[in-house]
């Protein structure tokens, strides 16, 4: 505990940063998942996500499933971030519009085939997720 500081300061400091450390680790997760379905499951080029989701269903649906877990978890950690002040909000809000752009880049993903462009456009999306999550939690601190 830092000199001078309350006992329930750094608690306080911990509840504040749990949820954008959890989320950073959901990312992180989500992640490798999508660089595992990029590097070794081939899409049909026609986006019949619902074929994708029955001949690759395992790996694309916990993919997809934790791309919900992270809309939810970011709406939370917006929640979350109120009581931290306007710049952690900011930066919740940041961090779920990263989610929310690597989302719509996952559907676009699914959708045609394997596109570069989705593809990059759900890296950037990730980026800012953790860029916000991170400076969240330096905002907190």
């Amino acid at each position: 505990m830092a000199p001078g500081a309350r006992p329930d300061q750094s608690k306080g400091q911990l509840s504040g940063i749990a949820v954008p450390l959890g989320l950073l680790g959901f990312l992180g997760v989500q992640f490798l998942l999508g660089m595992a379905i990029n590097l070794f499951v081939q899409l049909s080029p026609s986006g019949a996500v619902m074929t994708e989701m029955m001949g690759n269903g395992l790996l694309v649906g916990i993919h997809m499933m934790f791309g919900m877990i992270l809309v939810a978890g970011g709406v939370l950690g917006v929640a979350t971030a109120l009581p931290n002040g306007r710049q952690a909000t900011a930066c919740a809000v940041v961090a779920l519009v990263g989610i929310l752009t690597a989302g719509l880049g996952g559907v676009a993903f699914l959708m045609g085939g394997q596109s570069n462009g989705a593809s990059y456009l759900m890296a950037v999306g990730f980026l800012v997720a953790v860029g916000g999550y991170i400076a969240e939690i330096v905002a907190v601190r």
